[in-house]
């Protein structure tokens, strides 16, 4: 791999590293361990931060907030991006995840990934992916397989995962609310992926905390998951946690009234979202809102190569039937960006990608 010092050095900034979150757990021996604790590095531009609102990045299944530091190729990551542009940043470690720790013993099980699969869905999809769009994966920096340089620091940088989905998103949730409190005024959130549920479940637990979700190909469609091992989740909808509704939900499995969507274009998936319009008078169907969220602007980024090209349309359509009026669906081809898989922010082309990520944050029109 080519040298990548000098001239593709990192901004210049200051930092500051703390943690957020978690709560003491006795165990058998009468002591006790901090559990769901979130490891945090606080980025600020080396001049006065410009952008009104600081940015908050979550990463996805198996990574840690190294990932918006340096790109697997050597490349600065988007948190120079994002620095140059006049940007305070937050990275964050998710509960159980890199240098915010699981405890053994505790009540879920660690899960990694072998490299093959990694190549499959992210890395070189051209090659071995099973979806329509996969062939048009040109904006992966090498072959994307075991062996090549730039793949094996990509997967050197993968970590175990905690197997309980419901376990993560909800201490997830609470460890981003810490640090929602902790920033104390409204921030942008960015998630990614798996990551991707976590904004929701942060901006339901601090709506007036939260301006701005990008949603990186979030994790979905509505009510399953597509993946390295696909089938039903999210049985809130947009989320395995617990997330707030109007009209309540207690039990999702039975609540929702639920329909089978054809997709929309040629290679779209059928995808799941709320009934809504049968019957007749008080009987009509009318889909449960996401109260929390309403007043979130939302926007949700798509790659014309990923798996999630497939059905990222249902997720816009079931925020927006719930209530999240301001979702923009950001599809990089519609912008003139080819070629780009589901890890688009480490990809050759990723400074393009933010730059419309930043254009959609600059036409924020809000007075407060």
């Amino acid at each position: 791999m080519a040298d990548t010092t000098g001239a593709n050095a990192s901004v210049l900034h200051r930092r500051e590293v703390f943690y957020v979150g978690g709560k003491y757990v006795p165990d058998n021996s009468g002591g006790h361990t901090l559990q769901g604790q979130m490891y945090v590095e606080r980025l600020l531009p080396s001049e006065t931060p410009s952008r009104e609102f600081p940015i908050v990045f979550i990463h996805g299944a198996t990574r840690s907030g190294t990932d918006w530091l340096t790109k697997p190729d050597g490349q600065p990551g988007w948190a120079s991006y994002f620095l140059r542009r006049g940007f305070e940043c937050y990275l964050v470690d998710l509960p159980f995840r890199g240098r915010s720790p699981w405890h053994p013993g505790s009540s879920s099980s660690l899960v990694d990934y072998p490299a093959e699969a990694i190549q499959a869905i992210f890395t070189a999809c051209r090659d071995f992916g099973t979806w329509p769009q996969a062939k048009l994966h040109t904006q992966w920096p090498g072959a994307g397989v075991r062996g090549d340089p730039v793949f094996d620091q990509f997967y050197a940088s993968g970590l175990p995962i905690v197997g309980d989905a419901v376990l993560q998103e909800s201490a997830s949730q609470a460890a981003c609310a810490a640090l929602l409190d902790r920033i104390g005024r409204p921030a942008i959130l960015v998630g990614h992926s798996a990551g991707g549920p976590v904004p929701w479940l942060a901006a339901d637990a601090r709506p007036a905390l939260v301006r701005m979700v990008v949603a990186l190909e979030p994790a979905g469609p509505p009510f399953y998951k597509v993946g390295i091992k696909s089938g039903p989740a999210a049985p809130w909808g947009v989320a395995n946690a617990p997330i707030t509704y109007d009209p309540p939900v207690k039990d999702p499995a039975t609540e929702f009234a639920k329909v089978t969507v054809k997709g929309p274009e040629p290679g779209l998936m059928d995808c799941t979202l709320q009934a809504e319009g049968e019957g007749e008078g008080e009987e009509v169907l009318r889909p449960r809102k996401l109260v929390n969220l309403m007043g979130v602007r939302v926007l949700v980024v798509t790659a014309p190569a990923s798996y999630h090209a497939q059905y990222d349309w249902a997720t816009v359509r079931y925020l927006r039937q719930a209530g999240v009026a301001d979702v923009e669906h950001l599809r990089l081809e519609e912008r003139g960006l080819l070629g780009n898989g589901h890890m688009m922010f480490m990809e050759k082309n990723s400074d393009e990608v933010a730059e419309e990520v930043v254009r959609w944050i600059d036409g924020y029109k809000g007075t407060e």
